[in-house]
């Protein structure tokens, strides 16, 4: 997978100022980068997803509390870009986390949100993302729909 970070390098000014250098910040703004800036880390550095139950199998890290919390707590309707993650292939999650970043990396809505309080926590909140950890992908039967995709799949992650 090549990154380019270009168009990403457009964010440092936000992630200088936003991004708390441990945990999760004490502001909404703080969290949303936070939680955005961890999807777009882990997918370009470990492949990593926030559902793997649909055509992404992230593979390492279970980084659904952050969407969760993104879905819960953010001032956007969000749902509707991150249930994209069930059907999109890798061009278009990388195209899911740019949409993302522009949305959440917005200069005067993170002014607003530098000024509202923490809700809840990025680390922990449930919702209706989820990873499956290695072997649970054969046990879970709402993960597989039919035995060829669990080939296709099989053949895709050996390397």
């Amino acid at each position: 997978m090549s990154v380019d970070w270009g168009s990403y390098n457009k964010y440092d000014d936000i992630l200088d100022e936003y991004l708390p250098r441990t945990g999760e910040g004490d502001s909404l703004a703080s969290q949303m980068v936070t939680a955005v800036n961890k999807l777009i880390y882990k997918w370009y550095n470990d492949g990593d997803v926030y559902d793997n139950t649909g055509y992404l199998p992230g593979w390492a890290n279970d980084l659904s509390s952050y969407a969760n919390w993104l879905r819960k707590y953010s001032p956007f309707r969000v749902d509707q870009i991150l249930d994209r993650v069930y059907t999109c292939g890798e061009s278009k999650y990388e195209d899911l986390l740019a949409e993302l970043a522009e949305m959440f990396f917005d200069p005067s809505m993170l002014e607003w949100a530098s000024k509202q309080p923490k809700q809840g926590t990025i680390y922990d909140c449930d919702g209706p993302y989820r990873f499956i950890e290695g072997d649970e992908y054969e046990e879970d039967d709402e993960y597989w729909d039919d035995e060829e995709d669990s080939d296709e799949l099989a053949e895709e992650e050996t390397w």
